[in-house]
């Protein structure tokens, strides 16, 4: 499961997409992010089927049940940019972030879309973290190179992109937990004892 990712590189970003952001450290469900699709726009992070009464809020959505569940029928294919994610390692009673980045560089995660009561939202597609990762937890998001797009928005099942295999980790400071922090702090590697 991806639940916190960053987007720090605001330059990148505008060059590329010509969007003004932010850096942010610490990107969390139900806030607005970068979406690239047919246009490049804000989106909130928050997924729900649009005939639900009452919203689902899914933050992400499993390759392997992409096309059978009836929640993601009719959704529409994004990629969304970042520069790295937090998953955390739960040990006995405790929960140790880390932060999963590849040298700091922009990447894309995929993502679906859809609209719910008049505003579209998305989540994260997921699968199985490969061997290096599931160290620190057995989910991962989809990852795609910048020219593997387009075959994703066209409906191409990318879920086995070789930059799963370049991306490194390190642990962090419980200082990211709060959803609040938004700071190179969040990001900080913790010190080897």
């Amino acid at each position: 499961m991806c639940g916190r990712f960053t987007l720090r590189d605001s330059k990148r970003v505008q060059n590329e997409y010509g969007v003004k952001i932010d850096s942010n450290y610490n990107l969390v469900p139900g806030q607005e992010i970068l979406v690239v699709s047919k246009k490049i726009e804000m989106m909130k992070w928050s997924f729900s089927p649009s005939w639900l009464n009452k919203p689902m809020n899914l933050i992400n959505a499993r390759s392997e049940t992409l096309h059978e569940k009836p929640s993601f029928k009719g959704a529409k294919r994004c990629v969304i940019p970042a520069d790295g994610w937090y998953e955390w390692h739960r040990k006995d009673n405790k929960k140790q972030p880390y932060f999963f980045h590849n040298r700091d560089e922009v990447f894309l995660f995929a993502g679906i879309y859809k609209k719910y009561n008049n505003e579209n939202g998305c989540a994260l597609i997921t699968k199985e973290a490969n061997n290096h990762l599931q160290k620190v937890h057995h989910r991962m998001p989809v990852l795609l190179k910048y020219e593997q797009a387009r075959d994703w928005l066209n409906g191409g099942d990318l879920f086995q992109s070789d930059l799963s295999n370049e991306i490194e980790y390190y642990p962090v400071s419980n200082f990211v937990n709060n959803p609040t922090n938004n700071s190179i702090n969040c990001v900080a590697e913790l010190a080897k004892s």
